[in-house]
């Protein structure tokens, strides 16, 4: 699927998003810096699927987890903590699908499984945690 991309220059870009957050998603990746994403994020940008990953801080993606828990997939692995997978997977178990391995600790794994028992399929490290993945489906 391709985007269709209404701002081409920088000044266009800016004076769109500087209107209305929404329109980040018009704006050609190339086009955005940090200030027009911060701009974005200030008017409540909650999507982070339009802001380039490299774009994205730490500060961003906690806040745009809490609001929107479907933003975890959009997210840079190195940004995702396991706080932040846990509180992901409290809401919606199969979200673990979107948790990188470092981030799946046994009480995210054993939370995702209470919460959606087919997670089991996107667990990523079960070596580590075989003993806590049978515990937790045989309760």
């Amino acid at each position: 699927m391709s985007k269709d991309y209404i701002y081409y220059t920088y000044e266009e870009a800016m004076e769109a998003v500087r209107l209305d957050w929404w329109n980040l998603q018009y704006v050609r990746p190339d086009l955005q810096t940090p200030e027009m994403v911060e701009i974005a994020v200030k008017q409540g940008l909650w999507e982070l699927e339009h802001i380039r990953p490299d774009l994205q801080t730490p500060e961003m993606v906690e806040i745009a987890v809490k609001d929107w828990v479907w933003n975890l997939e959009y997210i840079r692995p190195d940004l995702i903590t396991p706080e932040l997978a846990l509180g992901a997977v409290k809401k919606y178990g199969w979200k673990l699908k979107h948790v990188p391995a470092h981030c799946q600790t046994q009480e995210v794994i054993e939370t995702a499984l209470k919460v959606y028992p087919h997670a089991k399929r996107y667990i990523k490290v079960k070596e580590m945690f075989k003993n806590a993945l049978e515990e937790a489906l045989s309760e």
